[in-house]
């Protein structure tokens, strides 16, 4: 499943802040952040992702309640649904 990444691009400071702050702790989530951090290009605005962080972000946003996850995650999510749905439309129902 790992064959593609996506790039999300146009990040303002603002979307891409609450990715960018310092971590503090090791868990799976500090860690995914911190993955995050690397993959993402200052210059270019840009965070590359691959399945494997898309999954993670999913799970971390929707199994462990309200807080800080969904905080730092929704603009990214938000931009993954969106191209979900174009892509949804661009192929059609293919049943």
């Amino acid at each position: 499943m790992g064959l593609y990444k996506i790039y999300i691009e146009d990040l303002s400071p603002e979307d891409i802040e609450p990715i960018l702050k310092e971590v503090k702790g090791q868990g799976g989530f500090q860690s995914l952040i911190r993955k995050l951090q690397r993959q993402y290009s200052r210059e270019e605005q840009t965070l590359v992702l691959d399945y494997s962080d898309i999954k993670k972000m999913i799970n971390y946003s929707q199994n462990y309640g309200q807080g800080g996850f969904q905080g730092k995650l929704s603009t990214i999510l938000d931009r993954i649904r969106s191209l979900h749905s174009q892509l949804g439309d661009l192929l059609g129902d293919e049943e």
